[in-house]
């Protein structure tokens, strides 16, 4: 069986993508640093591809990369 990703990451797992810790991925968040989240219900969720290509463009502030993407 092929071993795929989710397509959608938590706050933990998208910290560990960029190497950064939780409370500091939770406070890029809070300051609007990364691009906007998928809410499920009560949680949050980030898109893997996404994220990607996020930090493949240098981790711009959300509203360039709202801006970027439009």
């Amino acid at each position: 069986m092929p071993n795929h990703a989710a397509p959608l990451v938590t706050a933990e797992q998208a910290a560990a993508m960029c190497a950064v810790s939780l409370r500091t991925w939770r406070t890029w968040h809070s300051y609007g640093r990364v691009p906007r989240p998928v809410r499920i219900g009560r949680t949050l969720r980030w898109r893997r591809d996404e994220l990607n290509a996020w930090i493949a463009a240098g981790c711009p502030k959300q509203r360039e990369w709202d801006a970027a993407r439009a």
